[in-house]
């Protein structure tokens, strides 16, 4: 009778199959003298052992409901045919202990005894199977595993910072411990820790499959907090078979290595709390026990809204949406000569918020791991957009009340209800919200106050990043942003409006100069804000800082200009005829290699130049046909013996050698009116050798060393 299993068990190791089937058939056809002397036989074979059991204990599970019987593994549990010695081996089998191994630590007659067992509970399974059948439908252990598996990846699709802390967590225990053949990406492996104390707790409060979404997950927090316990409950787990590759290797490195259990008890536990706290039911009952139907619509990725009151009567309460948005602190205390206890009640047109979009950061990584994209095109994670109620899509008209340190509670047109949770710390953003439009109801040149502090800190690194050796110039979409605006027009708003093309209430991504300027759009489109004194300095602030910039994005104008376009214009300098030659044919390289270049640093400029100083230096000295005749090894010749990525010659000396060459070929080097002293006195100046280094070395071979160098990620040919 052939068992399920193959030749060979999980750990690698032989299985006489045949030993076991003829023990299996002797047993079903029930021949007392072939099972007497079979006994012997498969008791004096480990593995022959372990995979009886293994069918037995799997069998079992499909028997009951995908649970162990207790009298299988419960020492003190006398119902059911089943000996200490095949209890001990279930139990082993469960925590995903190398079975053989352990059966090799009992003796012979231990053996026997738990081969004699094993067979006889599980001819009786199979005839039990044979009249009432095998369950085949979900069992508790598999849907726990599944919503715990839900549970961690909402969490990691919503907040991707979240899911990418993890990754390097994993990628520590992955690489440091490649023999315990962790699998997969993490995510399993926490689930499978939260699946374990999940079904724990349903098998405790007798939840069945039917009622799971009744089961409080929050009340396993306890067990997480105790690795210990945990690793207790997760070794008991019996996981659906399916798992095995999931399961074995998790449970052996859990039982090897406490600090890895911890860090997963810690992961699931953690899970567990942003799905408390995300509940709307107990928004205002901070001991509310959220049970796993409650965050049934956020696992499925419905659009239902959550309602924590079953009856329109009551009102409808919705969580606020906090995920990805952030807000300032205050910059000012309790307005003045109101008390901590006046209930504020606000009319407000349009709430802005900053928010982090989790769909295009994972776009963007998605681009950046595409090696096909040679030009990625990657969109802001980060925009400003109107708060938008969740439940009718709602941006406008919202009536907020509360106390200065109360938690926001707002009321939308449409009858729904957006709180945040009572019991949030002071650094929650309903909270802050709420502080943000009592400020501003009873000042509302306080929206302009709020502004000059990010602006001023905003100057201040600009103006410090100036002088970094790593500066380059303002970036491309700023310099873009602050050349539209008309600093001169005297309505401000008109000309950032104009700069801007705002997509409010739309998501509006930025870099924070767009994202700041945006919001002194918004305030300053405020008469109340625009006239008052506050508004007033703010505008000029904002005049100053957007002329300043202008002004430095003027300054680095020439390092934005294409790069083919600078190499044409020196070639306009004139020169002699081998000159011309020499650029005609730098520019025919160019053209095909950097086309789409920029002048940036200058380096590759300066690499075209000094290419085409070889070429005409080399060729007037060969005295030959023209440039045609120059090699690229030909001119690295002129950097070194060899080449350009060698470094025996002093750069300094070389520049000087070639001036003395073109000295020879009747070149004054101080002349004015020559392109050709021009372009080497251009080429001898000292540039960085990199972005945060001190060290310098003359545009002349740094620019030839990028396009020349053999690992260089410019190089060309001709």
């Amino acid at each position: 009778m052939e068992l399920p299993g193959g030749p060979f068990n999980a750990d690698g190791r032989a299985v006489n199959e045949a030993l076991v089937g003829a023990l299996m058939a002797a047993a079903i056809k029930g021949c007392a003298a072939c099972v007497d002397r079979l006994l012997d036989d498969v008791a004096g074979d480990p593995a022959c052992v372990a995979r009886l059991v293994e069918v037995c204990r799997l069998t079992a599970l499909r028997l009951h409901r995908g649970e162990v019987p207790g009298f299988m593994t419960d020492d003190d549990d006398r119902f059911g045919p089943a000996a200490p010695e095949l209890k001990r081996l279930v139990r082993a089998a469960t925590a995903a202990e190398p079975l053989a191994e352990v059966c090799e630590q009992l003796t012979a007659a231990e053996r026997r005894a738990a081969v004699g067992y094993a067979l006889e509970l599980l001819v009786g399974q199979l005839t039990l199977a044979n009249s009432v059948g095998l369950h085949d439908g979900e069992t508790l252990a598999e849907m726990c595993c599944a919503i715990s598996a839900l549970l961690v990846e909402w969490w990691f699709t919503t907040v991707p910072l979240a899911a990418r802390e993890f990754t390097e967590i994993w990628r520590r225990w992955v690489h440091g411990h490649r023999e315990a053949g962790l699998p997969g990406n993490g995510v399993h492996a926490v689930a499978l820790v939260l699946g374990a104390v999940l079904h724990d707790q349903a098998l405790q409060d007798q939840v069945p499959v039917e009622k799971l979404g009744t089961l409080v997950f929050t009340r396993v927090l306890p067990a997480l907090r105790e690795p210990e316990r945990a690793g207790e409950i997760l070794s008991a787990f019996a996981a659906p078979p399916n798992t095995d590759d999931i399961t074995v290797p998790v449970k052996r490195f859990a039982r090897s290595n406490p600090a890895f259990l911890a860090e997963m008890c810690s992961l699931a536990r953690h899970t567990l709390t942003v799905h408390a706290e995300d509940c709307p039911h107990g928004l205002r009952e901070p001991h509310h026990a959220c049970t796993l139907a409650h965050r049934a619509p956020a696992l499925s990725g419905g659009t239902e809204v959550q309602v924590a009151a079953p009856t329109p009567e009551e009102g409808r309460r919705v969580a606020l949406p906090r995920i990805g948005y952030s807000e300032d602190e205050p910059a000012e205390g309790t307005p003045g000569g109101y008390g901590a206890d006046y209930i504020w009640q606000i009319n407000v047109d349009r709430i802005l918020l900053k928010r982090f979009d989790a769909g295009i950061a994972r776009w963007n990584e998605n681009i950046s791991e595409d090696s096909s994209i040679s030009e990625p095109n990657y969109e802001h994670e980060i925009g400003l957009e109107a708060f938008t109620c969740p439940a009718c899509g709602s941006r406008a008209s919202f009536l907020a009340e509360g106390c200065w340190d109360d938690p926001l509670t707002l009321h939308c047109r449409c009858g729904v209800t957006i709180m945040s949770p009572v019991g949030a710390p002071p650094e929650d953003l309903g909270r802050r919200i709420l502080k943000r439009l009592i400020l501003c109801e009873a000042d509302p040149a306080y929206a302009a106050r709020r502004l000059l502090p990010p602006l001023a800190q905003y100057q201040e690194r600009e103006h410090e990043g100036r002088v970094g050796s790593w500066y380059r110039g303002p970036d491309s979409e700023d310099v873009a942003l602050v050349e539209a605006i008309d600093v001169n027009d005297d309505d401000l708003a008109r000309a950032l409006t104009a700069a801007l093309q705002p997509k409010l209430p739309e998501r509006h991504g930025g870099r924070t100069l767009t994202l700041l300027l945006l919001q002194v759009l918004y305030a300053l489109s405020a008469p109340a804000v625009r006239d008052s004194e506050d508004g007033r300095t703010l505008a000029e602030a904002v005049r100053t800082l957007v002329a300043d910039l202008q002004e430095e994005s003027a300054r680095w104008a020439p390092t934005r200009q294409p790069l083919v376009d600078r190499l044409q214009t020196w070639r306009a300098e004139g020169g002699p005829q081998m000159w011309q030659d020499a650029w005609s044919r730098t520019l025919e390289v160019a053209g095909r290699h950097f086309k789409r270049h920029r002048v940036g640093d200058g380096r590759l400029s300066d690499g075209c130049a000094a290419l085409t100083l070889a070429q005409y230096l080399l060729a007037r000295e060969a005295d030959t046909g023209g440039v045609g005749e120059i090699t690229m090894d030909d001119i690295r010749g002129l950097l070194s013996p060899g080449g350009a990525d060698e470094s025996d010659r002093n750069p300094a000396e070389v520049v000087r050698q070639w001036g003395a060459r073109l000295q020879t070929l009747g070149h004054d080097l101080d002349a004015a009116d020559d392109p050709v002293a021009q372009a080497w006195r251009h080429l001898r100046t000292d540039r960085p050798t990199d972005t945060y280094g001190a060290g310098r070395e003359p545009a002349l071979t740094l620019g030839l060393k990028d396009l020349l160098g053999e690992r260089s990620y410019y190089r060309i040919h001709f």
